[in-house]
């Protein structure tokens, strides 16, 4: 039996990245493989046998009252009995320290990556914005790309979420042999009774669920929309970053365009659409394409934004954000009816094979095979 010590540095609520931390880790408590989780500290509904918390919940209040405390408790709760495992399983946000202890305790180091290699995110987002005329509105540094490599560097196996992230990994210099391709899914917890498939009507909808920034490549969105001429209406699901309402507040007041804030019942937001569109510039696995597609729809999507899963010419099409006249093309191709029903069930089906639970499974086999 393989066993297993994961630690992720930030309170556990089952929401976000930690979702996907969790949604992987619980599953592993069978012959062949056992994890334990290490947090700081999580809600009450996510507390099981193989979840440990760093912090006494009597003493949670005092722990919190400084940011670095919880990731402190958590890692040295975490280290105190790595000797125990057989493998340690690093999430973002680890301090360089406990990698260092880590390798300096022999144990094999798989490590966690959501997105691409930053130094690939940077060079991408760098170009977006000024195209834009804007200056960059991001957050990667030289000091986290330099960190970036020293914990590649340090891990013996870097899960990769998309064949994408694999790619800027290796184009990074980072030896093949340590990249594992692999996905994320989504919970049918989550989504317990997915809704039939919208009622057919000339007028369709495409849909836009996250950020509504640069990042993920609504101006280009926006463009292509406004060409496309299609009857039918635009709805952008998330908060909007202020470099697009001001880079293209024309586009966004035309009149089958909406802008909806987050709305956390994502399962009544999907049922109101026809097609999801995702032109995203860097991404790692979008948790929201596997998410729409469970629910049947039809997806136009960026290599990035596809995630690995969705598969161009069967259940959507997936065409690069840098080509605008593809993307107008796209568009008018999937508002007819029928095509948009075909991809939408072969979306539905091919999301039945990334449920968490068989992702864990096949992720699962894949760190047993490696040691």
């Amino acid at each position: 039996m393989l066993k297993i010590t994961s630690l992720f540095t930030i309170y556990c609520n089952g929401q976000g990245v930690n979702h996907i931390f969790y949604s992987l880790c619980s599953q592993w408590q069978g012959p062949d493989i056992q994890a334990r989780m290490v947090v700081p500290n999580c809600q009450p509904l996510l507390r099981n046998t193989n979840l440990v918390e760093g912090i006494p919940q009597f003493l949670k209040w005092w722990y919190y009252r400084r940011p670095d405390n919880p990731r402190y408790m958590a890692e040295k709760r975490f280290l105190r009995d790595l000797k125990d495992f057989d493998a340690a399983y690093l999430w973002p946000a680890t301090t360089l320290e406990t990698f260092k202890k880590v390798k300096q305790s022999g144990k094999p180091i798989f490590l966690e990556r959501f997105n691409c290699y930053p130094g690939k995110s940077k060079q991408i987002l760098d170009d977006a914005y000024r195209h834009l005329g804007l200056s960059p509105q991001h957050q990667i540094t030289a000091e986290g790309i330099q960190r970036e490599e020293t914990e590649a560097e340090a891990a013996d196996f870097i899960f990769c979420p998309s064949p994408e992230v694999k790619t800027s990994f290796q184009e990074a210099g980072v030896p093949e042999e340590k990249l594992l391709l692999t996905s994320y899914g989504w919970s049918r917890k989550r989504f317990p009774a997915i809704p039939p498939q919208k009622p057919a009507s000339e007028t369709l909808t495409f849909i836009f669920v996250g950020s509504v920034c640069v990042r993920k490549g609504v101006h280009i969105l926006l463009r292509a929309w406004k060409r496309a001429q299609i009857k039918g209406r635009l709805m952008l699901c998330g908060s909007m970053e202020p470099a697009i309402a001001e880079a293209c507040s024309d586009l966004l007041s035309q009149e089958n365009v909406v802008h909806l804030e987050y709305n956390p019942d994502l399962s009544s937001t999907y049922a109101q659409a026809d097609v999801f569109v995702f032109p995203s510039l860097e991404e790692g696995s979008p948790l929201v394409v596997y998410e729409v597609m469970a629910h049947g729809l039809a997806v136009i999507v960026s290599p990035m934004g596809a995630g690995g899963i969705a598969r161009d010419g069967i259940d959507g099409l997936v065409i690069s954000p840098y080509e605008e006249d593809a993307w107008v093309e796209a568009l008018r191709n999937v508002a007819d009816l029928n095509l948009c029903r075909r991809f939408g069930n072969a979306a539905r089906l091919r999301a039945e094979e990334f449920t968490w639970e068989k992702v864990a499974d096949r992720r699962g086999k894949l760190m047993i095979a490696r040691l």
